[in-house]
């Protein structure tokens, strides 16, 4: 079986609301996660990535109005998940407009593992159509 963290934007693929679910499905502790909408289908800043909950502690956050994001974590274990909810996306150069969740399709995904190995994934719409990124360690 593959050990892998899901990260998978949830509600309708049309939805403005913006939650985000990480499943570690690893043997290991997830230390960070890290997106980057530079390869969305619209090139997004964040905002503001929201409220975390969820076994996990995010004990820093960069990259806040930029493009690409990284949560440092601690006691992200598996089996566990970790939420964010109320991300406020905006388009890179129009904060006026609405950020829906196909939007970011394409975004890069990355997640570093207690050992220091890494792996990466694309989001993607996914068999259930839900935008969903698949870090293989």
């Amino acid at each position: 079986m593959a050990q892998e963290l899901t990260a998978t934007f949830s509600g309708p693929l049309d939805s403005f609301s913006i939650n985000l679910a990480l499943n570690n499905a690893t043997r290991s502790d997830i230390r960070a996660f890290g997106i980057s909408s530079r390869t969305a289908k619209f090139p997004i800043i964040w905002d503001s990535f929201g409220t975390a909950s969820g076994p996990a502690t995010v004990t820093s956050l960069n990259g806040v109005d930029t493009e690409v994001l990284m949560a440092r974590l601690s006691n992200f274990g598996p089996g566990e998940t970790l939420t964010f909810t109320g991300i406020d996306p905006d388009f890179t150069g129009d904060s006026s407009s609405g950020v829906r969740v196909l939007d970011m399709q394409g975004a890069h995904a990355i997640a570093i593992f207690s050992d220091g190995t890494t792996g990466f994934g694309v989001f993607d719409v996914d068999d259930n159509g839900t935008l969903t990124a698949v870090m293989t360690k």
